[in-house]
């Protein structure tokens, strides 16, 4: 039998030498775990500390609206703000504030004192009695380190020729410790300030810039051409095409305020061109007489400031007023187009440089461009266009733009038509119609087929087709008469009114002279276009040296497939437009009277029309006539029976 017994001395010590070292092991991992604790319970409290002065100070800065400056030495790092508020009274309150951080006791302080306004010396003094003061109220302890940033600025120039730095945003960092030797840092986000903000430390300086009533923002402009600075008056102050000029939104304090306003230039069309710090271009070809300038405060567009300038100068003035698409075929599946510039004191040379680009544009169907329209020519004057004859293509409407450019005075010009495609691809032949005389007539073929016959329908639509019945009155003006058994003949009278388009829809509904039997819906159908009469003119510039003798211009007339006639075809009296002369202006000794008159138009193959014209003197006598000094001649021409339909032609004599 075993006797029991207990540890002998020697193992109980080997026991307690290992219990030793296993408590010592984990009373280490306790000490260690707790400083941990301890330390990151500190970092937290030192970062949300240094978060928190952070925060107050960026509340200090966001609102200011006057001025921000910093100085830094061996005592100190101290940001000053100056503040102006409405009092409710309209009176304006001005006030200093400082945020300080003293360096010896590591502490940041924030101070508040009332600024006045002296009127008799024109200065502003900060009162160090106000009741509403209050000096080195604490922000915050334990700060380490304190920095603001104010490099983000953008620098003005004034009316006299001094500069100005405005401050754009604002970052704001610190650096904490709470005492235990754990140090953290915050950093603000970026300030993006909500008012103008000087980088300046001058009163005066600052309260000059705040901002008015409108009333008291008045227009200033300088430059090249202008000697000094000359206010903008209304229809007084000029400005020289081509040249460059420094516009100033002015206050009555002396100060400008450029960056606190947005341009504009109230004329549409212009060539001139104002940039975001007030420097006008002025166009070389600046058509305008005047140019309108206003400017607008951006925090209340409603206070602005206009002056206009006159535009003068001895260049020649240059426009590209207008383009405008032509018709000239509306031939099922292959419509035609042209494009025809209005523009105003251009060479031929320069209107011949215009260049063109043309866009496509399916509306609604889903079907790409290339499945109905074949590769065509986009960068002519012209556009002929191919319609692919698939079934799934009838019907579509086409949106055809023309985008001119005109590299001489930098204008683009665009005008666009619609274009339906023909619902049945038996329907061939032009569908559009002649602007004309009571005689003229065209012959349609309806249907390719065979012994089918045809009574015939019209009514006046839209371009999509859809009957538009206020113009059932005008039914009288077309006449529709069957000329074989798949034709008919279209005509309309003079009384359609010219000033406007049309589109008529030709019905084509299937019989049997046999039996008589007639179909209740149309089996054909055609749309037919009516152009509008449209007549442009331009001004022209004629370095001739005619004195008294003959004289040519031409100008543009749309919606005629023939235009007017020439004088073998009967001249003037035949046309299908009329000429006045509305204005002449020349100089030519006492007593000597020069006529000018249109005595003769020139047919031509395309839409300009030339016309001749002559200058008749009252004294046959050469000599005299050398003598007489042509200036200006403005031609009226306007189309016969339709008074609205007219232009003008000015040609200018240099």
């Amino acid at each position: 039998m075993e006797k029991n017994r207990g540890l002998s001395l020697v193992e109980l010590l080997i026991t307690v030498a290992i219990l030793s070292i296993v408590l010592v092991i984990a009373m280490s991992f306790m000490m260690t775990g707790s400083r941990s604790f301890t330390k990151g319970n500190a970092d937290s409290t030192v970062q949300k500390e240094a978060e928190l002065t952070v925060n107050q100070i960026e509340d200090m800065i966001i609102d200011i609206n006057g001025g921000v400056s910093m100085t830094d030495d061996a005592g100190k790092t101290e940001m000053t703000m100056y503040h102006t508020e409405d009092d409710g009274t309209g009176s304006l309150l001005y006030t200093k504030e400082a945020v300080t951080w003293n360096k010896s006791d590591n502490n940041v302080y924030c101070s508040k004192w009332m600024v006045n306004y002296d009127d008799s010396t024109d200065t502003y003094v900060v009162d160090a009695s106000a009741p509403d003061n209050y000096v080195d109220q604490l922000l915050a302890e334990h700060v380490t380190s304190f920095d603001v940033d104010l490099s983000d600025t953008l620098t003005t120039k004034a009316l006299d020729g001094t500069t100005r730095t405005i401050v754009k945003s604002v970052l704001v960092k610190v650096g904490y410790d709470d005492g235990t030797g754990i140090v953290d840092y915050a950093t603000s986000p970026v300030i993006t300030l909500r008012n103008r903000m000087l980088l300046s430390d001058d009163p005066a300086d600052i309260f000059d810039e705040v901002t008015p009533a409108a009333d008291t923002l008045k227009l200033y402009y300088s430059g090249v051409e202008t000697a000094g600075t000359v206010p903008i008056v209304d229809r007084v102050s000029e400005v020289q095409r081509g040249a460059v000029y420094t516009i100033y939104a002015k206050i009555n304090t002396g100060a400008d305020v450029n960056d606190l306003v947005d341009w504009e230039i109230d004329e549409t069309g212009t060539l001139s061109t104002i940039d975001s710090l007030g420097y006008l271009t002025v166009g070389e070809f600046e058509a305008n007489a005047y140019l309108t300038i206003t400017a607008r405060y951006k925090s209340n567009p409603s206070k602005k400031a206009t002056g206009v300038v006159k535009v003068v100068g001895t260049s020649a003035l240059k426009s590209f007023k207008s383009v405008h698409i032509a018709t000239m075929s509306w031939e099922a599946f292959a419509p035609q187009y042209e494009a025809y510039p209005v523009t105003e004191g251009f060479t031929q040379s320069e209107e011949d440089a215009i260049t063109y680009h043309w866009t496509v544009k399916v509306e609604g169907s889903g079907r790409a461009l290339t499945d109905i329209v074949q590769p065509f020519t986009d960068n002519e004057k012209a556009l002929a266009l191919t319609i692919i004859k698939d079934p799934a293509n009838f019907g579509i409407m086409l949106e055809i733009m023309v985008e001119a450019y005109s590299d001489v005075t930098g204008e683009t010009r665009t005008d666009s038509v619609k274009y339906r495609i023909d619902k049945d691809g038996a329907v061939d032949g032009d569908s559009s119609m002649k602007r004309g005389e009571n005689n003229e007539w065209l012959s349609f073929v309806m249907s390719d087929t065979w012994a089918q016959y045809y009574d015939y329908d019209f009514y006046f639509c839209d371009v999509y087709g859809n009957e538009i019945s206020a113009y059932d009155s005008l039914r009288s003006c077309v006449e529709l008469t069957a000329i074989s058994w798949n034709a008919y003949r279209l005509s309309f009278t003079e009384d359609l009114p010219r000033d406007q388009e049309y589109y008529v829809k030709v019905l084509g509904y299937y019989w049997n002279e046999w039996d008589g039997l007639r179909t209740d819906l149309p089996t054909r159908e055609r749309i037919h276009y009516i152009p509008a009469v449209q007549l442009y003119g331009k001004t022209c510039y004629s370095n001739s040296t005619l004195k008294v003798g003959n004289f040519t211009f031409d100008y543009t007339m749309i919606g005629y497939k023939e235009l007017a006639l020439s004088e073998g075809e009967g001249g003037v009296e035949n046309s299908r437009v009329t000429y006045e002369i509305e204005e002449f202006n020349y100089t030519a000794p006492e007593g000597v009277v020069v006529t000018a008159k249109v005595v003769q138009d020139e047919a031509t193959g395309t839409n300009r029309v030339w016309a001749r014209g002559i200058f008749e003197c009252s004294d046959d006598d050469w000599a005299v006539a050398d003598q007489v000094e042509l200036k200006s001649l403005k031609i009226r021409i306007t189309a016969k029976g339709a008074p609205s339909v007219s232009t003008l032609v000015t040609i200018i004599f240099e």
